[in-house]
């Protein structure tokens, strides 16, 4: 391709004659990256075309405004999502820490009375310093969970401490996907309502 351009390029810098009367003389010139990217433009393979979907579920408004403290092992918070029909694989978690510590995070299928069932996935975490969001800087923390089976129809995210005292950035936003509960045997508290969404949020490929 180059030698050929190259070719080119000399026969239309040269002065043929035609029966004795001289053609004007056309020059061209290029700089080498000039070629290059002439080359280049002219022999490279255009790009495939890409498209690509995600599902991304959230009850909160984006407005961290307050905490959710974790007050034993067995509180959890548990939010309940909705989702749309047919099989979505898992992506990732993400969720806002206002404290540092450890937390068990749990995916749980749906039993026929619309509580949280067998856990489907779990998750454990600590978290540092750099972990930890102002509730105004953007800071997600993130889990892939591209291992796991398919979700389908109505899931529960269960977020519970381990070790510290790890909290829980939330929004003001009542969803009524959101709930709390203490699966303490010894004084359990069945699924509660709340007033607040965790800043909590489940992305999947459709």
């Amino acid at each position: 391709m180059l030698a050929h351009l190259f070719q080119t390029m000399y026969r239309i810098g040269c002065s043929p004659t035609m029966e004795g009367v001289s053609m004007p003389t056309i020059r061209l010139s290029f700089t080498l990256p000039a070629l290059i990217l002439l080359v280049g433009c002219a022999s490279g393979p255009r790009p495939p075309n890409r498209s690509s979907r995600e599902l991304v579920i959230g009850y909160d408004d984006n407005r961290p405004k307050d905490v959710i403290a974790f007050p034993t092992a067995t509180y959890e918070a548990v939010t309940r999502f909705d989702l749309p029909a047919g099989d979505h694989h898992p992506l990732r978690l993400r969720l806002q820490a206002a404290a540092q510590g450890a937390l068990e995070i749990n995916v749980y299928d749906s039993t026929p009375l619309e509580t949280p069932g067998e856990a489907i996935l779990t998750v454990s975490r600590s978290l540092g310093a750099d972990d930890v969001s102002n509730g105004t800087d953007g800071r997600w923390v993130v889990e892939e969970l591209a291992d796991a089976k398919p979700l389908r129809g109505v899931v529960w995210v269960g977020v519970r401490k381990t070790s510290g005292d790890p909290t829980v950035w939330s929004s003001g936003a009542i969803s009524k996907q959101s709930f709390i509960r203490n699966n303490d045997p010894q004084n359990p508290l069945p699924l509660l309502p709340t007033k607040r969404s965790p800043m909590l949020r489940l992305e999947l490929a459709p």
